[in-house]
């Protein structure tokens, strides 16, 4: 910020250099981030089945799309026939408040992913429940179309989400990670199962793919040694069979 500013003070010519071009920032530790294994992402969404927002963890766990975004989404950003959502609208929270912010943090944020077909089978189940919370509410029903909603219409504050995923994931027994690490435990379990990162990286809206790639390099080392295997399988087939070769 300091830098930007500097900048902006050389363009106006207040001074004629900026100092923080020559300041080297200290470098910021990485920390591996916790995700959930597939079987306990599994036993989290057995044990919400039931919860008022099961369609949003389950959004959440399949796409990796980003907390606010997930909580502004809208139906017409919903194509359930396409298998389809346009990740666009987002949910901030300034001074404690939540406030609709039109477009994501970068500029791969705001795109049309695939959605797969639990996803799909889930989402007008849960539209059903709305159809008659806004039937039941009337003219008092909250008008903003949310897609994941209080019985009155109102979209839920990303702070109330986090807290509620908190709360059903200690009920479940589960290890305690953030509602932000469901966002990795997808992009995990996405490229352990062969996704490839470009596609992961554009799935989750990262700016670009080197940074992903940066960020789960231990997912794709550990995945090394059956990379090899498969890829040695594939290509040799039988032809190297048996432990000595004729001379």
């Amino acid at each position: 910020m300091i830098h930007r500013a500097l900048v902006d003070a050389v363009a106006w010519k207040y001074i004629n250099d900026n100092p923080a071009s020559h300041v080297k920032p200290p470098k910021r530790a990485r920390t591996r981030r916790q995700v959930w294994s597939t079987e306990e992402i599994r036993t989290f969404l057995a044990s919400v089945r039931r919860d008022r927002f099961a369609a949003l963890f389950l959004l959440e766990l399949t796409t990796g799309i980003r907390r606010g975004q997930v909580c502004g989404l809208r139906w017409d950003s919903v194509d359930l026939d396409a298998g389809e959502i346009t990740v666009h609208d987002n949910r901030v929270v300034v001074g404690g408040r939540a406030h609709d912010k039109a477009g994501g943090k970068t500029e791969n944020a705001d795109q049309t992913i695939a959605i797969d077909r639990a996803t799909i089978a889930a989402l007008p189940n849960w539209r059903k429940v709305q159809d008659r919370e806004r039937e039941f509410y009337g003219t008092d029903y909250h008008p903003g179309d949310y897609v994941f909603t209080f019985p009155d219409g109102r979209p839920p504050h990303p702070d109330t989400i986090r807290k509620r995923f908190e709360r059903l994931a200690a009920a479940a027994g589960l290890s305690r990670i953030t509602f932000h690490d469901l966002r990795d435990s997808y992009a995990t379990g996405a490229l352990k199962a062969g996704v490839s990162p470009k596609v992961v990286s554009d799935r989750i809206g990262h700016a670009n793919v080197g940074f992903f790639l940066q960020t789960y390099a231990h997912v794709l080392k550990n995945d090394d040694r059956e990379a090899a295997e498969q890829a040695a399988s594939f290509l040799l087939g039988s032809a190297w069979d048996g432990d000595s070769q004729d001379r």
